[in-house]
Parts: C-alpha cells; structure tokens; sequence
C-alpha cells in the first residue's frame, strides 16, 4: 500500500498550483502565492483564487483503483442548491465523473455576504486507475480543496506535466465556475485538445491588471501566454482611460522583465451587449440577469465601456514594438451572433464556453510555438 499525505509529498503529484499549505488535516491547494492573496481584501477573489480550476494530481501506478480523501468547499446563495461538485479523472483518453457528495456549503445572500456556512467532514472517493499510462485528476473548478491522502495497493509514482507551457490570465468566463466541470471550463478544454501544459491564472470577478499577477506571470515558465482583458474593469468600474492605458503597458512591461521573447496574446473582451457602450458597474435585476448601472455622473468623460477597451488595448499593442505581441479580438471567440448563449446577461452557458475552446484551438496561425528555452 502506498500513502501520500505529507505536504512534502503532494509536492511532487499536483500541477498548476502556486503553492499547498499545510494545515490540520491536509494540505490546501492555491493558485496564487500567499504573499499575493495578502494584497488584495475581498471575499470573492479569496475564494475564487482557491477553486484549483486547471490544478491536476498526476501519477502513475499500477494498482487498480486509488482512494482519494479530500475535503472542498463551495457557494451557493441563500434558499438555492448548489452546484455540483466533481473530480475529473483522465487515463489512456478515457474520462471518468467522480462526484463529491459532501463539500462545505458557503451561503451567500444580498452583495455576496456570507451569512451562514455548512461545515462537512472529509471524503473518501474512489477513482479507477486500470487503465495503461498515467492517471490525472483535474480538481474541482468551482469549490476550494483541501487534500488529506492519496492511497493505492500499489505504486504512486509522480508524473509531471509535460507539452507547451501556457499561462493564460483572465476573469470568470476562463475561470468558468458556471462550467459542468473542470473539464469543460474552456481554457482546461484547449489545453486539452492542443496538449498543452495549462496555468490558469483567471479569477472571477479579478481581473484587474494587479501587479502581483503580472510578477507570478513573469517569474512563471511559459512557451505562449494570453491575457483576456476588459470585462472585469469595466464590470466593477474600477479603471477609467486615463489609468487603464499606463496599467496594461505596466503589466506587459513587468511580463517581459521575465519573458523577453515568449508569444504573448492580448485578447479583448468577447460580445457583452450591456456594456459594450455602456459603463459600469454591472448591477443585476429582480430575475438576476446582468445590467448596467444607471449613472449619476455627467458628462462622464473617460468611462470605460467595453468598445473603449478594445480600441485602447489596440492603441497599445500596436504601439508597442514587440513582434511578439499580438491582439485578438474577443469576438472572434464569442461575436455579436454569439450573445443568446449569455444566460444571465454576463456569462456564457455551457455551449458558449465549448465554443470559446473551439475557436481558441482554430486560430491556429497563432498557436505554432515552440518551448522558449527562457528560464524564468
């Protein structure tokens, strides 16, 4: 029988983790560092940065099954259920569901105040591991995981990742919480088709040119990055033009510090009929879909909308010289004739997220990169 359980030894099994914290009962995965979470106070950042989306524990073994022992935590607003929570194990090009029945339950009410918690014991849950190669376990996109053990009647052997490195930053549509599951978010998806080697960096509701991200993409090994830029500034009104422009020549400035020749692609906000001219912040109505706040203010010279922040992140692309920066349009991910697929104004549906993986792997005239040899 094999065991893993020290924080020493998941070490060696999970990829695409920032760090694991050793705590009572196990070892918690997140994406960014702690000296990062420290600098930014707010409830929904705090957890979103915790869901694991695109975190794997990658092994190979020759026991036929492992047990895996976990516990996750979740949101879900007050009086509604939540959403499902699932481990996703690949193996030989074969995918197994493995739901889990008993996460923690974080209930929200108005504003996204917590306003109460449901607190569950650890679980055990069973993966199949017969199967030829290695085995991964993509976590849970959509709940915080703390790891406790990993057992099998056999060898456990770490299998790190291997393929292009991809470092892709963006907010809640690449996060995907909406998703079915990991599997299904559409960055986890491209990465998958293209065989690609998968951080994401994307935080609901945070993606907000904050230094600490642009200095973890810098010091990250990555062959190509991308940045999907624009809905989270204008959604929480908290740039105008004057300040957007100096931060994303900032956060590409910070990124080469480290990645002088690596591709990066600048990618604008998809179709979001609400704001594409109309400021933030976003509000939502009595049936929960997404609008844009009436505003008092007048004239309201330098509010972003998000037609302006494609035209200023144009202005600095093309701008800058760099022949290994490029700038695609969101609406070549998800257009105008797309935006039925938003279920609640704001998000795409599950359908608009497989389409997004979709046309990311067809721009293929970008994606032909080789490692970059930089050893940032």
């Amino acid at each position: 029988m094999s065991v893993i359980a020290s924080g020493h030894e998941w070490g060696q099994f999970v990829s695409g983790a920032a760090s694991l914290e050793e705590e009572p009962g196990g070892v918690t995965v997140h994406r960014l560092p702690a000296w990062a979470r420290a600098q930014v106070d707010d409830p929904l950042f705090s957890f979103a940065e915790a869901c694991p989306v695109g975190v794997t524990v990658r092994f190979e073994t020759d026991a036929r099954f492992v047990t895996l022992t976990l516990s996750s935590t979740t949101i879900a607003p007050t009086g509604a259920d939540r959403a499902p929570v699932t481990l996703i194990a690949r193996q030989a090009g074969s995918e197994t569901k493995v739901p889990l029945s008993a996460p923690s339950v974080i209930f929200l009410g108005p504003e996204n105040r917590v306003v109460g918690v449901s607190r569950q014991y650890p679980e055990t849950v069973t993966v199949p591991t017969a199967g030829q190669g290695p085995v991964e376990i993509l976590l849970p996109h959509n709940a915080q995981v703390r790891l406790v053990s990993l057992e099998g009647a056999g060898r456990l052997v770490p299998s790190p990742a291997s393929g292009t490195r991809w470092t892709h930053y963006g907010s809640s549509i690449s996060q995907g919480m909406n998703a079915v599951s990991a599997a299904r978010t559409w960055p986890v998806a491209a990465a998958s088709r293209l065989g690609w080697n998968l951080r994401n960096l994307s935080f609901a509701g945070n993606a907000q040119l904050d230094g600490f991200a642009a200095r973890i993409i810098r010091d990250t090994p990555a062959d190509v990055i991308t940045l999907k830029v624009g809905i989270n500034l204008v959604n929480a009104d908290s740039m105008r033009e004057r300040t957007f422009r100096p931060a994303v020549h900032a956060f590409l400035d910070t990124i080469r510090e480290g990645h002088p020749s690596t591709l990066i692609a600048m990618i604008s906000a998809v179709a979001c009929p609400i704001h594409e001219s109309a400021p933030g912040p976003v509000t939502k109505d009595s049936e929960g879909r997404a609008r844009a706040a009436s505003r008092a203010v007048g004239p309201d010279t330098g509010a972003l909308s998000l037609r302006r922040t494609r035209e200023i992140l144009a202005d600095v692309v093309n701008g800058r010289a760099d022949e290994r920066l490029m700038l695609i349009d969101g609406r070549e991910l998800f257009g105008d004739e797309d935006v039925a697929m938003l279920y609640d104004g704001l998000h795409p549906d599950q359908d608009g997220l497989d389409q997004i993986a979709r046309r990311f792997i067809e721009l293929g005239k970008y994606w032909n990169v080789e490692r970059s040899g930089e050893t940032s």
